[in-house]
């Protein structure tokens, strides 16, 4: 990996600590409702160098996905009352009205009626054991993304490196002229 390209992985996962940093200690939505879509909306901006991988292509439709989702709900992903029981519990689900930031997440709370491209929001819920998390559709096609992106990546090394091999043998197996010139090989 070059040196641009590592520094824009290492600007955008700066951006994504960031935005997790924001909704894990704001004392109140107007930092998140601000964080977040900015956040979202420069990551690909600081991916741009790796911009001819099919894997951050798709990262860029599932993050434009979840970008417009939280655009129209003002600054924050739209949530369902029965998601965030399923969730987080009956108990801390009824702390919240509709309208209302759940603290700790980017998450807003939207009526059965209310909300704008809800479809979008997080609405899906991946287990693990006791724990889970709440995803969007977005989320789930950044994840695809990324995994995409891993394996071009992994590809390419191995490629790099077998190109790299391939030149060594040739090197090692040429024969250098009397005059002192460039190795050929035999």
């Amino acid at each position: 990996m070059n040196r641009r390209a590592a520094w824009s992985a290492a600007v955008a996962l700066a951006l994504m600590l960031c935005q997790y940093g924001v909704i894990r200690t704001a004392p109140s939505g107007i930092g998140v409702r601000i964080v977040v879509p900015m956040t979202i909306a420069a990551v690909p901006l600081a991916l741009r160098s790796f911009r001819y991988r099919i894997g951050i292509w798709i990262m860029f439709v599932g993050m434009a996905a979840n970008l417009a989702a939280i655009l129209a709900n003002g600054g924050l992903m739209p949530i369902q009352r029965d998601t965030l029981v399923e969730a987080a519990g009956e108990a801390r689900a009824a702390q919240y009205a509709t309208g209302d930031w759940v603290s700790g997440s980017k998450d807003v709370l939207v009526g059965p009626d209310g909300g704008h491209l809800v479809a979008l929001g997080d609405g899906i819920i991946i287990r693990f054991g006791s724990a889970g998390v709440v995803a969007s559709p977005g989320d789930l096609v950044v994840w695809v993304g990324l995994a995409v992106f891993a394996a071009e990546a992994s590809l390419a090394m191995q490629r790099s490196r077998r190109a790299e091999r391939e030149r060594s043998a040739g090197q090692a197996t040429g024969v250098q002229g009397a005059e002192g010139g460039a190795a050929t090989q035999t």
